[in-house]
């Protein structure tokens, strides 16, 4: 018979246990458990890295564009002579920043990477110079996702995902990608939300070490790109985002980081005031304002509807003379802050998101005037994650929604594609110099600065008729001084007409570009046409304005030495070439006309000797520098240690006819006539001119018939 086993009694007043585990609780939504940390989020961010890099490989194939590119690259001073102490100088601004950690990282990208062709770009090879900005790109593109990731708790993979994609992707970051120029935007990026990852960690673990290493980064942002500063303001929206209590050590452990804020904001205003990048007459004005809620408004649009991108965006109207639906841009932009003020009751990630966009711009909307761009793509670089940190939380929300799943993930799909082709649209546009300057001119064909940027195109490429046009079609644009200094160059140098030549260089002066390197190049050239018509006054007058502009102006101190020598004031002509040799000890013209100034008019023949010596330890074999110490040893009543120099010259330069003849000049003084009869015969065949009394005078004397 078969026996029942008893039966567990599972009533609820029973005292026996079950011996079943106690159910999980429930996952949020979109998580990823602690344990499957690794394997859950890797294959996320290797898909971002992947998707981010395949968008940007065109790239890779761009040049270098003849914006800002060549002064960051091959004509950089600080390239291939790296000067530490110079560079990181508080007072050592360039392209009218303080980066000097762009600059160092650049140097190291000249000693890292392989050449390239010569004869392009200086030698370098742009391939290199393009794949550092898109790892930087894709360390940024990755950092942005661990952030929102951390930010969540790791709660939520949906959020950062779609923020990480559209970070890496948006056709508005181009611009900080395919520029080489930008390095200073994807360095400072990614220490900049390396400084933020870090200090996520240090509020869950409160360890100082990661508020230390935080403030590391955050000094090399700021040594990156100025726009770092606002981190410190985003530290307390993220403590705020986070439910920490703002007492007062939550704002005691800021001091250190909002000092470092001021400190470089002032530099950064310093830096830009020295470039004359800083507009006036605007400044925090009611214009102003509208510009910026204009800037601001332009960037919201963008996010979501990224059409008519231009590297250059100008400022559309001037003074107050805004159509009138600019004036309702300030409220739309208060409109929509208190709309996420309202949503906190539901959720803090719309508030988050919108300030943490605003603050990370507000430092580049323009209420400061800074150039002649109102709008700037690269300025969204990090300030659009707040914006895609508000997309990537409603899609998390709306995509838990079971009707609504599918057709969001379709939309998203079809989205993120629209990026892409975009994307890879304006890579394109930074091909070469050509059309990203033509881009410029189609989208804005009433905006001089796509005229000028191929005008300057042209005359490197010496199509000096169409940079004539170009600097033309430009200056009939309302520019500042830039297209007219082009034209009044061409003017003097190309079409031989320096009366109009100086009109535009006096128009330059008109703008008053306190700084401006234009000024100094405006008043060098004045001072070459009033040299060439012998107003040697003149010269001097506005030579001098430009030495006290620039005491380092190397052409200042030789054109000025000119002007006094045509003056007869050979003394004073003397102290100039001087100076321009304290300014530049290696600069062998230098040496060269102090030479030829101590041999033609001071007789002091010695001292131009060692000139010339010096100019062929610098330049060997300089034929000039030969000649002269020639001439001065011949003066000296040495003709034989003249004509061993004239030897040598005609050894290596035997179509030389002036030194035929100066060797004709000594053989005569040692009366070898026939000799110097051979050489003046020699001169003349050359076209050297040689006064026919003085050969047929060394003919007589040597008895020929």
């Amino acid at each position: 018979m078969n026996q029942s086993r008893p039966r567990k009694n599972n009533t609820p007043g029973s005292k026996q246990k079950s011996k079943l585990p106690p159910p999980l609780p429930p996952k949020p939504s979109g998580t990823i458990g602690k344990k499957n940390f690794l394997s859950g989020t890797t294959p996320y961010l290797i898909l971002v890295a992947a998707i981010t890099f395949i968008v940007f490989i065109p790239s890779l194939f761009n040049g270098l564009i003849l914006w800002d590119d060549h002064s960051y690259t091959w004509e950089s001073p600080f390239l291939r002579q790296f000067d530490f102490a110079k560079v990181f100088s508080f007072s050592t601004f360039y392209m009218g920043n303080y980066h000097p950690l762009t600059l160092l990282w650049l140097h190291l990208e000249w000693l890292i990477f392989p050449s390239g062709n010569p004869e392009l770009f200086g030698g370098l090879n742009p391939f290199w110079f393009h794949l550092n900005n898109i790892l930087l790109h894709l360390v940024s593109t990755v950092l942005v996702f661990k952030v929102i990731y951390e930010l969540l708790d790791k709660k939520d993979w949906k959020t950062p995902l779609i923020a990480a994609l559209l970070f890496g992707i948006h056709p508005m970051h181009v611009e900080s990608v395919a520029w080489v120029s930008e390095l200073k935007d994807v360095l400072y990026g990614a220490l900049f939300l390396g400084a933020i990852l870090v200090y996520i960690r240090y509020l869950k673990n409160r360890k100082i070490l990661f508020l230390a290493l935080s403030f590391i980064l955050f000094i090399l942002s700021n040594l990156s790109k100025g726009q770092a500063v606002t981190l410190p303001v985003l530290f307390i929206l993220i403590d705020y985002y986070k439910g920490r209590k703002l007492d007062w050590k939550a704002w005691l452990e800021k001091v250190p980081f909002l000092a470092v804020s001021i400190f470089f904001g002032i530099l950064a205003l310093r830096a830009q005031a020295s470039a004359s990048a800083l507009g006036s007459g605007q400044v925090l004005s009611f214009a102003s304002i509208i510009n910026a809620s204009y800037g601001v408004a332009v960037y919201l649009f963008k996010a979501i509807v990224p059409v008519h991108l231009s590297a250059v965006q100008p400022y559309l109207y001037e003074g107050m003379q805004f159509p009138w639906y600019f004036y309702l841009l300030p409220f739309l932009i208060l409109g929509l802050l208190a709309f996420c003020i309202a949503a906190v009751r539901r959720s803090k990630a719309w508030l988050f998101g919108f300030l943490f966009f605003l603050i990370a711009v507000s430092v580049m909307v323009k209420l400061v005037p800074v150039g002649d761009s109102l709008i700037n793509e690269r300025y969204t670089y990090i300030p659009y994650i707040g914006l895609f940190f508000i997309m990537g939380h409603l899609f998390s929300i709306l995509s838990e929604k079971k009707k609504l799943k599918t057709a969001l993930w379709s939309v998203l799909i079809i989205f993120f594609l629209i990026l892409t082709v975009t994307t890879i649209q304006r890579i394109s546009t930074w091909k070469d110099t050509g059309t990203f300057w033509n881009d410029v001119i189609h989208k804005y064909p009433e905006y001089w600065r796509g005229y000028y940027g191929m005008g300057v195109l042209s005359y490197n490429t010496s199509e000096l008729d169409q940079a004539f046009l170009y600097a033309d079609t430009a200056c009939s644009k309302k520019p500042p001084a830039a297209p007219y200094m082009l034209r009044g160059a061409l003017y003097l140098n190309h079409l031989k007409q320096p009366e109009a030549a100086v009109a535009d260089f006096n128009k330059v002066l008109s703008f008053h570009e306190k700084g401006s390197p234009f000024e100094i190049d405006a008043r060098l050239s004045l001072g070459q046409i009033w040299l060439a018509k012998e107003k040697y006054d003149s010269a001097i007058k506005i030579l001098d304005e430009a030495i006290v502009l620039s005491p380092n102006a190397l052409q200042g101190y030789m054109l000025k030495a000119k002007a006094l020598t045509g003056l007869k004031r050979y003394p004073e002509a003397e102290n100039e070439y001087t100076k321009a040799l304290q300014v530049d000890p290696g600069f062998s013209d230098g040496y060269l006309s102090r030479g030829m100034l101590y041999a033609d008019y001071l007789a002091q023949y010695e001292k131009g000797i060692a000139d010339f010596n010096k100019v062929l330890e610098l330049v060997p074999g300089q034929a000039d520098a030969r000649v002269g110490i020639g001439f001065c040893y011949y003066r000296m009543n040495n003709p034989e240690e003249a004509i061993r120099e004239y030897d040598r010259i005609l050894q290596t330069n035997p179509g030389e006819g002036r030194v035929y003849y100066f060797r004709a000049l000594a053989n005569a003084s040692l009366n070898k006539y026939q000799e110097a009869y051979s050489d003046g015969l020699k001169a003349l065949e050359l076209r050297f001119n040689v006064n026919p009394a003085e050969l047929n005078g060394w003919k007589a004397k040597a008895g020929i018939k």
